[in-house]
């Protein structure tokens, strides 16, 4: 079984086409399928079946994708650690993190490293746990920093915890309910929801229910947290925020904190692994910025 005969299964999926993957691979067509149809002689099932709209996997090749994405980001990642134990610092450290990290975090961690180590290039993707969970499991990601809650957390993966993420309810300082104390006068407003680990709103809903409360329902939904503050400060919304992100930019110096007296939750951040990965020392010195700037 070659890595390079897998990486064009890999290939192949996310194409559909034979056709289209032996153009991205720089192969011929005869020479992509023929390898494949070896993969499925060695392997003894057929692994693609045509359709009108090209090629797709069958249940072996499904069965086979996962283990496969797994085996071929392996392999780089070992030619990545060797050529840096050597001193050859080069390669990629792929990471996913929440928007609330991206802001608060990276950029600070983000600054020595690129520094130190120029040609190692970071890939950072944007998402939360657990929609980022299929790159953790397959190896395309390194790591994770994210929300997450430790009874959602899949067996295969590991979480260290790097601080509890207080959450503050926003408004524009002009705002006719900027003064409010209580949920209860916050039931009616317009709220924006940005959404997070366990979906739009999940800490404000929490945080509704724990005080006895039906929780507001949205006027907007946000799929990243970057454009809320723009529109909760030029509007008549209200929204939840990671207190970390107070006071970054123009748009958050508009916005003040709603002094509600009732508990709010708190978000639990943590970096996420896959429990038999091993780093490479590149995404381990990466990481070891964004422990000390996030526990900082």
């Amino acid at each position: 079984m070659r890595i390079q005969t897998l990486r064009a299964l890999i290939r192949v999926h996310e194409c559909g086409s034979l056709r289209a993957a032996a153009l991205q691979l720089h192969t011929s067509q005869p020479a992509l399928t023929l390898a494949i149809r070896q993969l499925e002689s060695e392997l003894g099932c057929q692994l693609l079946v045509r359709t009108k709209r090209g090629v797709s996997l069958t249940t072996f090749g499904q069965a086979l994708l996962p283990r496969a994405a797994l085996i071929v980001s392996e392999s780089a990642r070992v030619q990545q650690e060797i050529a840096q134990l050597r001193g050859d610092w080069v390669g990629r450290v792929r990471l996913a993190s929440s928007p609330a990290m991206a802001l608060a975090v990276l950029p600070q961690a983000l600054r020595p490293f690129m520094a130190k180590y120029p040609q190692v290039q970071v890939h950072c993707i944007e998402g939360t746990y657990p929609a980022i969970a299929p790159g953790l499991r397959d190896g395309t990601l390194d790591f994770a920093v994210t929300p997450f809650r430790e009874e959602d957390l899949e067996p295969e993966l590991q979480a260290e915890q790097l601080y509890r993420s207080e959450v503050v309810i926003v408004a524009n300082k002009k705002h006719p309910l900027a003064r409010a104390t209580r949920l209860k006068d916050l039931q009616q407003a317009r709220w924006a929801y940005a959404t997070v680990t366990r979906g739009p709103g999940a800490v404000v809903d929490e945080a509704f229910r724990e005080a006895g409360l039906e929780p507001p329902q949205p006027v907007i939904i946000f799929e990243s947290l970057l454009a809320l503050p723009e529109v909760v400060a030029s509007g008549d919304l209200v929204a939840t925020v990671p207190r970390r992100l107070l006071g970054r930019g123009e748009a958050w110096d508009q916005l003040c904190v709603v002094p509600v007296k009732d508990k709010l939750p708190t978000l639990n951040m943590a970096v996420l692994f896959r429990k038999d990965q091993a780093l490479t020392p590149a995404a381990n010195e990466l990481l070891g910025w964004i422990r000390q700037v996030a526990r900082g």
